[in-house]
């Protein structure tokens, strides 16, 4: 009997490690694809803080001359 128990518990065992092993490795993978997903996502809202940041230079360099102008010209 207890030759049997131990068949029983060692292969029940072997079958949690297992299917917590499996679902370890899924959830490793998504989290991986997540923030793939997420890094790409950050890297297009950079790109676009630099270009609003651009936008934001000229248009202060086109108020700046502006101003000049009007100090010039009265």
């Amino acid at each position: 009997m207890a030759e049997w128990a131990a068949i029983f518990g060692g292969t029940g065992a072997a079958l949690v490690t297992g299917l917590f092993a499996v679902f370890a490795a899924r959830f490793r993978r998504e989290n991986t694809d997540q923030h793939a997903a997420n890094l790409r996502r950050l890297d297009d809202i950079s790109e676009r803080i630099g270009e609003v940041r651009d936008d934001v230079k000229e248009v202060r360099r086109r108020q700046d001359d502006h101003l000049e102008w009007h100090a010039e010209n009265g």
